[in-house]
C-alpha cells in the first residue's frame, strides 16, 4: 500500500479512540469512492467488519437502487468467500483495508473469483481503487463510475491496472475508427462490469465511433445499442474531444434533448456550443428569457453557449438569453418598459415577419389588436394611427414563426415563449427571440458574430437593424 488512499487509511489507524478509527477509516474510504463518482451518495452505518451488516450504504439522485459496501480488515481470500456467502444476494462491494497477498492459497483464490462472480459482487482493495481513479485520462472516470456501480468479480491492482489502460487506448481507437483496441477494451471492461454498466460504457465508444462517420454495422462489439448518451457520458464527451467538425457533433446529437443537457447544471467551453450549434434544429425549448444589452466594444466577441442555473443560455457581448425546457425554469425577469410602436413596425418589417396579435398601453388605457385570417397586425390602419401618439408602448407582440406557430413576445419582462405547450426549436427561437427582445428593446443588434448553426447551412444574426 503506496499510494495517497492507503495513506489515508493508514493515518486512520493511527487514531488512538476505536471510534474514531473507524469514523476516519470510514470517512476516508467515502471520499475515495466519491472522487470516483461525484453523483454518489453515501451514508455511513454504525457497524464495523460486520458479518452481514453493511459499513457504508451507497445511493444515487433520481435511482432507487443502492449498493452496500462491506469493509474488511482482512483479505484472507477464504475468509472473504465464507463472508460472501451470508450477504451475496445484495451484489454487494467488499473492500479490504489491506492489499491482496501473494496467492499463497490458490484454490481458495479461485473459488473466491467464482464466487464473486455468481453473486455479481465486487472484491477489491486500496491500490486497485487507486488504479481507477488516479489517470488522468476522462474515459477512465467513466470506467471508475461503472465500476462503483457495476463492478463485479474479484478486482486487485493488476486487473485495474488493465482495464485502464485499455479504455484509454479503446477511447483513443474510437476517434480514429480502429477497431481491434475497442474490441479489447469492452472486452476488459465487460470482465469487470455487470450488464447494465457494461452496456453503458459500450454505449460511449459507439457514440464517439459514429460521431467520426464510423458505420454503426461495423462497430467491434456485439453490443448495438441505439439512443442518447447518459448526462455524465455526455459530459465526459465534452470534456475530452475538441473537433470543429460539425458533422461529427450532429451526429453525436442524434436523439440529444434540452432535458439532457440542461442536466448538465454547469458547463461551458467550445465542444458544448458546438454540440448546440450543430442541432439546434433538433433542440426543443419552451421559452426564452433575455438579460442585459448589446454595448458596442472595440473587440467584438462571439457568443458562447452555457448552461447555468438549469437553462442553456447563449451569451453575447453586455447580454444573455436563456432558453428552458419549462417556462418556471427561466430566471427571474427584470422589469421594462415595452418598446415603442413605430420600433415594433420597423423591427417587424425589417425581420420580414408576420405580426399576428399585439397589445399596446397608453397612460389611460390598453389596446389589443389581434390579426384576422392571414392579415398582419402590421397592415392595420387603426394600429399605424397609434404610431402618432408619444405614449403608445407596446408591452406584447405574436409572431408567426417559421413552424407556423406563434412565439409571444413580452417586452416589459423580455420572454418570448409560445401559446400553451408549444415549444420551438433553437434555431428559430434563439434568432426571433434575441433579436425582438435586444434589439428592439435597446435598439442595438447583438454581435454580428453570432453564429447559430442548424446542423446544414450557418445563420448569422444580421448586422444591426438600426443605428443608434
Amino acid at each position: 500500500m503506496n499510494g495517497e488512499f492507503s495513506a489515508a487509511l493508514r493515518h486512520a489507524l493511527e487514531f488512538d479512540s476505536p471510534d474514531q478509527r473507524i469514523d476516519s477509516l470510514k470517512t476516508s474510504v467515502s471520499n475515495f469512492l466519491h472522487s470516483g463518482d461525484p453523483s454518489v451518495r453515501i451514508r455511513k452505518t454504525e457497524y464495523f467488519n460486520h458479518t452481514f451488516a453493511p459499513d457504508l450504504v451507497l445511493g444515487w439522485p433520481g435511482e432507487k437502487r443502492e449498493r452496500l459496501v462491506f469493509l474488511r480488515t482482512n483479505p484472507n481470500p477464504g475468509w472473504l468467500a465464507d463472508d460472501l456467502k451470508v450477504i451475496a444476494s445484495s451484489h454487494p462491494i467488499m473492500l479490504t483495508l489491506d492489499d491482496f497477498e501473494p496467492h499463497h492459497d490458490s484454490s481458495a483464490h479461485e473459488r473466491l473469483i467464482v464466487a464473486a462472480k455468481e453473486a455479481r459482487a465486487l472484491i477489491t482493495g486500496p491500490d486497485a481503487i487507486e488504479e481507477f481513479v488516479s489517470p488522468q485520462a476522462p474515459i477512465t472516470s467513466v470506467l471508475t463510475n461503472a465500476v462503483i456501480r457495476g463492478g463485479v468479480g474479484l478486482v486487485d491492482e493488476q486487473a485495474a491496472r488493465g482495464a485502464t489502460e485499455s479504455a484509454i487506448a479503446g477511447f483513443s481507437a474510437a476517434e480514429n475508427l480502429n477497431a481491434e483496441p475497442i474490441r479489447s477494451a469492452i472486452a476488459t471492461a465487460e470482465s469487470i462490469l455487470d450488464e447494465e454498466q457494461a452496456n453503458r460504457f459500450s454505449r460511449l465508444y459507439q457514440a464517439v465511433w459514429e460521431g467520426q462517420g464510423g458505420a454503426p454495422e461495423i462497430f467491434p462489439s456485439h453490443r448495438y445499442l441505439p439512443g442518447p448518451l447518459t448526462g455524465r457520458d455526455l459530459s465526459l464527451l465534452l470534456a475530452t474531444l475538441i473537433t470543429e467538425d460539425v458533422q461529427f457533433w450532429r451526429r453525436i446529437g442524434r436523439g440529444l434533448q434540452l432535458e439532457q443537457i440542461v442536466a448538465l447544471e454547469s458547463e461551458s467551453g467550445s465542444s458544448l456550443s458546438r454540440l448546440v450549434e450543430a442541432n439546434l434544429d433538433r433542440l426543443l425549448a419552451r421559452g426564452a428569457r433575455v438579460f442585459g444589452q448589446s454595448a458596442p466594444t472595440p473587440i467584438r466577441q462571439r457568443a458562447d453557449w452555457r448552461v447555468e442555473r438549469g437553462c442553456l443560455t447563449l451569451r453575447g457581448d453586455g447580454w444573455t438569453a436563456y432558453f428552458a425546457v419549462r417556462s418556471n425554469d427561466l430566471p427571474q425577469h427584470e422589469i421594462r418598459r415595452g418598446v415603442s410602436v413605430d420600433t415594433l413596425i420597423d423591427g417587424v418589417r425589417q425581420m420580414g415577419v408576420r405580426m399576428t396579435d399585439v397589445r399596446i398601453q397608453q397612460s389611460n388605457f390598453a389596446i389589443s389588436i389581434e390579426a384576422v385570417g392571414e392579415a398582419d397586425v402590421v397592415d392595420s390602419p387603426d394600429f399605424g394611427q397609434l404610431v402618432a401618439r408619444g405614449d403608445s408602448v407596446a408591452q406584447t407582440a405574436a409572431i408567426e414563426m417559421p413552424s407556423g406557430r406563434n412565439l409571444i413576445a413580452d417586452f416589459t419582462t423580455g420572454t418570448a415563449t409560445g401559446h400553451t405547450t408549444a415549444t420551438f426549436s433553437l434555431d428559430e427561437l434563439a434568432q426571433t427571440a434575441v433579436r425582438l427582445l435586444l434589439e428592439l428593446s435597446h435598439r442595438h443588434a447583438p454581435d454580428a458574430d453570432v453564429r447559430l448553426v442548424s446542423g446544414r447551412d450557418p445563420v448569422l444574426i444580421q448586422d444591426p437593424l438600426w443605428e443608434g
